[in-house]
């Protein structure tokens, strides 16, 4: 009597997302039309502080590989944290300083915040809040001053009065676009958002081209790189904030922020869809991530303003992935209880 025989594949699951590889890989090419862009610009100084954070990252990644003989990670995910950390740090930072924060930063979250594939703090975030505390001075300044925004009462108008410069051609497409796009609807543009779409004027590359950085956030989120949740979660609470809440310390009579303004400066889009979505900081459930991106909405209101903060955003990845240790131990009591329950 022959024997039934069973052939069983050694991976028998259904994958609902990219491989690691992969998603590291096309978060990669994302990022590299804004280095082409500093390339072209002859801006030398920020391509090789973002190399240089990449080398960081690496010798980091060796330093906790090589005493315990353990392979070099294959996923590249050191490359693409690499990567975000050159973004957020200023290219006037220094070669030397740059390579030390990046290896410093890395070796921190991982050694301290966990190990491999299970760091609960953004290396990135941490690199830059060592980069702001030890050498604040090289930072860009606050974009926005109290004084000037009490005197205009509104955030973009007193960004002009205190010396913000558009690109070039910013007053002739505005005038373009309010004439034959905007005016049906009678809405006008003011003279200044095109710089901040396209080429925000900024020591650090990560608030620069934001409009690249939502061309890269929608194929990031169709392609399943990242989660929608926070991103969106993150967006829409800072958002109300912006526009219904007054800032304290800007003394503004009307609730009525700039939201388009408190999006395009600091960095807020690049953090949005860059750093709060990195897996390993994350809640797992959807409920948990909604909270995560709620509470980081909050904190960057709290920490940011109405925009224009330097360092903000990324203090509030701190935050907020200091609190996410806490959601995930809550979730997991809400999955347990569901189980007994069960």
């Amino acid at each position: 009597m022959n024997k039934a025989t069973w052939i069983v594949s050694p991976s028998p699951f259904l994958l609902t997302r990219p491989t690691l590889s992969r998603m590291s890989a096309v978060t990669v090419l994302t990022l590299v039309p804004q280095l082409c862009l500093m390339a072209v610009e002859g801006d030398y100084a920020s391509v090789l502080s973002i190399l240089l954070a990449v080398t960081g990252c690496v010798l980091g990644e060796i330093s906790m590989t090589l005493p315990y003989k353990r392979p070099f990670p294959g996923d590249r995910t050191v490359f693409v944290v690499g990567l975000i950390t050159g973004f957020l740090l200023p290219s006037n930072l220094g070669p030397v300083s740059v390579l030390i924060v990046s290896f410093s930063g890395y070796f921190i979250a991982r050694a301290v915040f966990g190990g491999t594939g299970s760091y609960w703090m953004s290396p990135a975030a941490v690199t830059v809040a060592i980069a702001y505390i030890s050498q604040p001075g090289l930072f860009p300044d606050q974009l926005l001053s109290p004084e000037s925004v009490r005197t205009i009462g509104d955030s973009f108008r007193a960004l002009k009065l205190d010396g913000f410069r558009g690109l070039d051609i910013d007053q002739s497409l505005t005038a373009f676009l309010n004439q034959h796009l905007f005016a049906p609807f009678d809405i006008k543009l003011p003279e200044g958002y095109i710089t901040l779409f396209w080429h925000s004027p900024s020591a650090i590359p990560a608030f620069r081209y934001n409009t690249l950085t939502l061309v890269s956030s929608i194929l990031l989120i169709s392609m399943n790189i990242i989660d929608w949740i926070i991103p969106v979660c993150f967006l829409l609470s800072y958002a109300a904030c912006v526009w219904f809440v007054s800032v304290l310390p800007f003394a503004l009579a009307v609730p009525q922020g700039d939201i388009l303004f408190a999006f395009l400066t600091g960095g807020i889009l690049f953090i949005a869809f860059y750093v709060l979505p990195e897996y390993n900081t994350n809640p797992r459930t959807r409920g948990g991530k909604a909270i995560c991106g709620l509470l980081a909405g909050l904190t960057a209101f709290a920490v940011c303003g109405p925009g224009g903060s330097p360092v903000g955003a990324v203090f509030t990845v701190i935050i907020v992935n200091a609190v996410n240790p806490l959601i995930e131990y809550i979730e997991n009591k809400a999955i347990a209880s569901a189980g007994d329950f069960a």
